[in-house]
Formats: structure tokens, sequence, C-alpha cells
């Protein structure tokens, strides 16, 4: 069994790309992520079965990832994936998922927030 763990779902970019062509590669895989917001992110994913943290309870934050920032590593590891193998599209946290199985990771470009903060945290 397959599953997919990404960062955060609430926007439409490169790395949500990423995320689809793996669920075109495995349309059955439950995907993992600490943040979900479906009317953010591309409308594919509402066919998705999609685990999240915590966090994702709190609305603010599915509207403004950068506000979690603090807490996003803390979710990742409430996230246990059950797979044999998960696929991990990351930047920052999704490869600590913990899980059991065997982890490949995606590490798009290196996390913004680490070399561009005020860009990155700016409105």
């Amino acid at each position: 069994m397959v599953a997919i763990a990404h960062d955060y779902l609430t926007q439409r970019g490169g790395a949500e790309r990423v995320v689809l062509a793996m669920r075109e590669a495995f349309p059955e895989a439950t995907v993992y992520t600490t943040l979900y917001d479906p009317a953010g992110t591309y409308p594919e994913f509402a066919d998705a079965t999609v685990v999240t943290s915590p966090l994702n309870r709190i609305a603010v934050l599915r509207r403004n990832h950068r506000l979690a920032l603090p807490l996003l590593a803390w979710a990742t590891g409430r996230l246990r994936p059950d797979a044999d193998v998960v696929l991990v599209s990351s930047s920052g946290w999704a490869h600590g998922v913990r899980t059991a199985g065997r982890r490949i990771v995606y590490c798009h470009n290196p996390a913004r927030w680490l070399y561009q903060t005020d860009d990155y945290l700016r409105d």
C-alpha cells in the first residue's frame, strides 16, 4: 500500500501539482498533510482521502499556513501513515512524517522561510 505526505494543501502551486501527479500514479493513496483548505488548493484533491493534523481544526491556519510555521514540525509528527511506502512531497516538514514503512522523499527547493524569512512572512 502507498500513501502520500505533503507539507500543507492550502494553495495552488508547483508542489501541489507534484502531489496531484503522485495521486495520478497512485489514485488509491491516502494523502497526509498538516493543513488542508479545499477552497485554496486544486479542486482535484476533493476526490482524495485526505488525513490532516490537529492544526487543521483552526480555520485561520488553513487560510494562512504561515501563521502555523512554529507548529508545523509538531503537527507533522502527529501524522502516521500506515503504508508500506510513503511518497513524501516536502520543502520543510512532511519528510518528518512517522511511518513504519519506507519513505521516498521528493524534496522541493530549500524552504523559503529559512533563507528569505522577511519575504516569506510578509503579506
